[in-house]
């Protein structure tokens, strides 16, 4: 009888465990991130622009790298990743993200979360005008419906190795744009990862 009620105790002990919110969200995330077979359709290490929300007229050079941040209650720098290159007859396009083994990447996140807003573009200044947060606010018409995010939160850590991440589905283009920002710019945050084509943001697509 004893050794009975005992083996009762530990039965619901374990569905007690079961069923806490921690470890629910934990296999929420594990089948959220879940691995990915590689795409021969997949575009790499897009054209990455700085956008200042702060100082709307400052345009750059686009740069390789995923930069941004978070400080004193505002967002300060986000950017504008440019797809290029796929194909016309391109459909089931879809936004995601890479990391490599930890000794095959840079990859930082520093602060109190890593979850990102990203919004699609419905077009892009022109060849030769400048790209600033200014020049990109006619394109930026995403409705709440459109817009989706990537959580880099705690992903840069040594004990993730390679992993492929979905970000959510976008309209298939030749070129693609999506406005990259942290989410809560109330919370102090930066987001830092080198791309290449293992690292980094990449468009997934299909052809008939």
């Amino acid at each position: 009888m004893k050794s009975t009620l005992i083996v009762s105790a530990l039965v619901s002990l374990a569905a007690l465990a079961s069923s806490t919110p921690l470890l629910r969200q934990q296999q929420q995330q594990q089948q959220q991130h879940r691995r990915q077979a590689p795409s021969d359709r997949r575009i790499w290490q897009p054209d990455m622009y700085y956008i200042y929300p702060q100082d709307a007229t400052l345009a750059k050079a686009s740069v390789t790298g995923l930069h941004i941040e978070a400080f004193t209650n505002l967002s300060q720098i986000e950017q504008v990743a440019v797809f290029r290159g796929i194909p016309a007859g391109a459909t089931n396009c879809v936004s995601g993200w890479s990391q490599a083994n930890k000794t095959d990447r840079v990859f930082i996140v520093k602060g109190d979360s890593g979850l990102t807003r990203m919004r699609p573009l419905s077009g892009f200044p022109a060849p030769g005008e400048p790209v600033s947060y200014a020049s990109i606010q006619p394109f930026d018409t995403a409705g709440e419906t459109e817009q989706f995010g990537a959580d880099f939160t705690l992903w840069d850590d040594e004990q993730y190795q390679q992993w492929d991440h979905t970000n959510g589905p976008v309209d298939c283009a030749e070129e693609i744009y999506i406005k990259v920002a942290i989410r809560d710019p109330l919370v102090k945050a930066s987001v830092y990862m080198e791309q290449d084509t293992a690292n980094g943001l990449w468009i997934d697509y299909q052809l008939e």
